[in-house]
């Protein structure tokens, strides 16, 4: 009953949320990953792992590539001085600064019983990584030693997690668990509740809002109100992939990118 509740309530929420565009430049590259600093910097991971960095106005500032370590998994841009690169196969972290220089590195290889699968910027210039054989959630200093671990999830929660995604803000830590929705935990890596939405697999938070990509849709969704949106995009064509972060929205397309400028967010 509590389900068909929630879900005839996010049935009558669901609206489209209008907005207005300025375009700002299209990008002939070709794209496995695109995301946003709340700068407005874009940030893009191209098939050949190569990572690019472009001004708010899509003009092309530098250049990063690391042979050595194989497909960029993941890259974590919440810290606009800080950019956060995950080689999942090896292990293998990278730090960059702002100008795509390398600040430090890590790996986890050396410790057998450990397996990091995720990794997110933390405060004080910390990570914060998900362990998926101890089932936990690990904060670690700049210097990459444990300074917080949350104990196994599935033991104190119940949850088997199935996670290929995790973000955060100032508050929380967001992972998507495929199989139940996005899970928030507080900064001491304690559980907070699970907004019922299945991204695709990465998404944005801003605020209170996760904007995610579903049914080939950029959705939005406040995660105090639990209402659901459809965000009004500037094509119509069909697109791969689309990031919503403060006043940029990047589009990524077979072939290109377009960036844009939201006037009315």
């Amino acid at each position: 009953m509590m389900i068909f509740f929630y879900l005839l309530m996010v049935s009558i929420s669901l609206k489209v949320d209008a907005q207005e565009y300025q375009f700002i430049a299209k990008i002939d590259t070709v794209a496995k990953i695109v995301t946003l600093d709340n700068l407005g910097n874009l940030f893009v991971v191209t098939p050949k792992n190569e990572v690019l960095k472009f001004s708010p106005q899509g003009k092309f500032l530098w250049n990063y590539t690391n042979k050595t370590f194989g497909e960029v998994s993941q890259i974590d841009v919440t810290d606009p001085l800080r950019v956060i690169l995950y080689y999942q196969t090896y292990q293998q972290i990278v730090v960059l600064n702002n100008n795509l220089s390398e600040i430090s590195k890590f790996t986890f290889n050396q410790n057998p019983n450990l397996q990091i699968t995720l990794v997110a910027s933390a405060n004080n210039n910390g990570l914060w990584v998900y362990d998926q054989i101890n089932r936990e959630l690990r904060k670690l200093s700049n210097n990459f030693i444990d300074d917080l671990k949350s104990g196994n999830i599935y033991q104190r929660n119940g949850f088997d997690m199935q996670a290929n995604f995790m973000l955060t803000d100032d508050d929380y830590i967001y992972l998507n668990d495929q199989k139940e929705g996005v899970r928030i935990f507080d900064r001491f890596g304690n559980f907070y509740k699970t907004a019922v939405i299945y991204p695709q697999k990465n998404f944005e938070v801003n605020d209170k809002e996760i904007y995610f990509m579903k049914d080939k849709s950029l959705m939005k969704y406040n995660i105090n109100t639990y209402s659901l949106s459809k965000i009004d995009l500037p094509i119509k064509e069909p697109f791969i992939d689309a990031a919503l972060r403060f006043n940029r929205l990047v589009i990524l397309k077979e072939k290109d990118i377009t960036l844009w400028a939201v006037k009315n967010n």
